[in-house]
């Protein structure tokens, strides 16, 4: 606790106090009932949010309509649901936490905010503002402290108040003071409801981004007429409905961290009410932003799905336990863009609280052997020593890590190297897990120590053509490059264009090299095997630093003159490069994997070498948890 002093600080919003700064920022984990109830899996994921420390814990994307919209999202404008409601709300106080939840109109979230803002009539504007008002009472009902108008990122609010959508010649249109009526009636039917018995947070885009959107000095022009409505005002910026702004809403590992801090010092120093401020926060970050006096609460989301005993864990001093967020945005990715349910690459609990009983240690230790030592062979083995059994783990290398560390050798994936020295260092001094580095994990080997279960996670092999110019430096592998075992010259043409070929390709664009990217692909496939919020940012950032692309194009040789192509009509030409970087992805080796079997009594197979898709960190994680928790007593 020492060294987050200023987390563990309590905090007035409105006339409540959290015990601490640390809010759990609100997103929907599509784990709800599709009546718009809450069943057992999510409330088991909302224990687990509250168990995390956070002084608010905020449910997110809370349905105001009084019907469900059939997607797995809460319905609190639902009396019928209060039930739901009340155990949200008592799960989230059984730990100490301030119980609060965000709420907004589905229906108008789907709608073109042109429409929203133009074609909705004075009737349907009450009827809007009446569902917020009675859905905030239904909250007070049930029990929670907080709510949180989400007037941010083009929702309602917003589409009413922007200049760009709002055509209206009425009262709510035209002027600024006309634009600002909506949201000022909303909070005012909202406070008429619940008093002051409700902490109220307001969500704002500080800067939507975008030529002719709304931009900060008229946010905050805003901010100051709703201040008297509000308890606390929470800073993001973009807008949900432009593809090219979602990278700002869930910072990928490819951006800055703490990215709207200083849209949120403006708010600070001009308002009178609490601060609060999201964007890809952790709690050293948190503490220094505060510290600072910069805001006065910090919100953040996965960095507490990464490991929800983060607030705890640095409460009691205990933060080299947490489990690292990579900012790979796999929860966000799946739940924002495919609207499936919540997972996490680096926690595999996270979403499937439900799915495996809680770890007891083992009456009956076993012996255990990993072979291999990377992301998935690390998970076992921490996973099976939890389970109470001893663990040998055979690396063939002088060091753990396997893949992870050419993924964690870009100067941008910080966040990357900061997990990977956590999963070494936690297996390292587990007293359960043996190590054995420099040693192969032969079938010789392993049927000498007599193991009752091996998990084989040996990995996969880069897939590596043999062409005109092979073993003259003028090809190299991208994993090579990443970790700076082989340099390339000034013009580098880089073959395969998935999100490994492209991290690459960033990386050596801003060591300003010239780099060109070849795939037979299609343009619009780019990045595709790469989870799209991200992409989205790391595209803008390979264009922004003049990185070049050659789609629907073969690479058929290297030779002295540069990368030889087959075009999409059959001709041949050659780039004329220095360097030819291979990123065509990894095979599996099937005769290695197979020398394993029937070598102990329960004998699995995980990670890349595992028969399912591999080559992500997620893949990894999962397949190494879910076969050690199934077939491991």
């Amino acid at each position: 606790m020492k060294k987050y002093t200023n987390v563990f600080t309590p905090v007035k919003i409105g006339t409540k106090t959290a015990k601490n700064r640390i809010e759990v920022a609100p997103a929907a984990p599509f784990l709800s009932g599709r009546d718009g109830g809450m069943n057992l899996e999510y409330a088991a994921y909302l224990n687990n949010l509250a168990k995390s420390g956070a002084g608010i814990v905020e449910i997110g994307v809370s349905n105001v309509n009084t019907t469900p919209t059939g997607s797995p999202i809460l319905c609190v404008g639902n009396p019928m649901l209060a039930a739901d409601l009340s155990d949200a709300a008592e799960i989230i106080h059984k730990h100490g936490a301030l119980a609060s939840i965000e709420l907004v109109h589905s229906k108008y979230m789907r709608m073109p905010a042109e429409a929203v803002a133009n074609e909705t009539s004075a009737d349907e504007i009450r009827e809007i503002i009446g569902l917020f008002a009675n859905a905030a009472q239904n909250c007070l009902r049930a029990g929670f402290d907080m709510i949180m108008i989400h007037g941010g990122h083009g929702n309602v609010p917003a589409m009413f108040f922007s200049e760009r959508f709002n055509r209206r010649t009425d009262q709510y249109g035209g002027s600024f003071e006309n634009r600002c009526r909506f949201g000022i009636e909303l909070l005012s039917a909202v406070r008429e409801k619940v008093g002051e018995r409700l902490a109220v947070e307001y969500r704002i885009s500080a800067d939507e981004m975008l030529d002719g959107y709304t931009h900060i000095e008229e946010t905050l022009e805003y901010a100051r007429k709703i201040e008297c409505l509000i308890d606390m005002i929470h800073v993001s910026r973009g807008l949900l409905e432009r593809r090219e702004c979602l990278p700002y809403l869930n910072a990928p590992a490819y951006f800055p961290r703490a990215i709207n801090l200083e849209y949120a010092k403006r708010f600070k120093r001009e308002l009178r009410v609490p601060v609060a401020v999201v964007g890809a926060f952790d709690l050293d970050l948190a503490e220094e932003a505060l510290r600072n006096g910069d805001v006065d609460v910090v919100a953040m989301m996965r960095t507490v799905l990464a490991d929800t005993d983060c607030v705890s864990n640095a409460y009691r001093g205990k933060e080299h336990l947490t489990r690292p967020c990579v900012r790979c945005n796999t929860c966000i990715g799946r739940t924002h863009s495919k609207f499936i349910r919540v997972r996490c690459a680096v926690n595999p609990r996270l979403g499937r609280e439900l799915w495996n009983p809680p770890v007891i240690p083992a009456s009956s230790p076993k012996k255990v052997i990993v072979a291999g030592g990377g992301p998935a062979g690390l998970e076992a083995a921490r996973t099976a020593s939890k389970k109470g059994h001893k663990v040998l783990l055979l690396e063939k290398s002088g060091e753990l890590g396997g893949m992870l560390r050419y993924a964690a050798a870009p100067s941008f994936k910080y966040d990357m190297k900061k997990y990977l020295d956590w999963s070494i260092r936690t297996a390292e001094s587990d007293s359960n897990i043996e190590i054995r580095l420099n040693t192969s994990a032969t079938p010789e080997l392993v049927a000498a120590e007599k193991p009752d279960a091996l998990f084989v996670a040996i990995g996969s092999e880069p897939v590596i053509p043999q062409f005109s110019a092979s073993g003259t430096g003028k090809v190299v592998w991208a994993g090579d490059v990443d970790i700076g075992n082989a340099e390339t010259g000034q013009r580098v043409v880089i073959a395969g264009a998935g999100f490994t070929g492209l991290e690459t390709a960033l990386e050596l664009a801003y060591k300003g090299r010239s780099v060109t990217v070849i795939d037979m692909i299609t343009e619009d496939l780019i990045g595709s095997d790469g989870i799209e919020i991200s992409m989205i940012g790391l595209m803008q950032l390979l264009k922004e630093n003049n990185v070049a692309f050659r789609c629907e194009v073969r690479l058929e040789d290297v030779n002295a003159d540069g990368a030889v192509i087959r075009n999409k009509d059959g001709s041949v030409e050659t780039i004329s490069c220095d360097t030819v970087v291979l990123s065509l992805g990894a095979k599996r080796n099937e005769a290695e994997v197979a020398q394993f079997e029937h070598l102990a009594e329960t004998v699995k197979v995980i990670g890349d070498c595992s028969l399912e898709r591999g080559g992500t960190l997620y893949n990894a994680v999962r397949t190494a948890f879910d076969n050690v928790m199934e077939y491991l007593p």
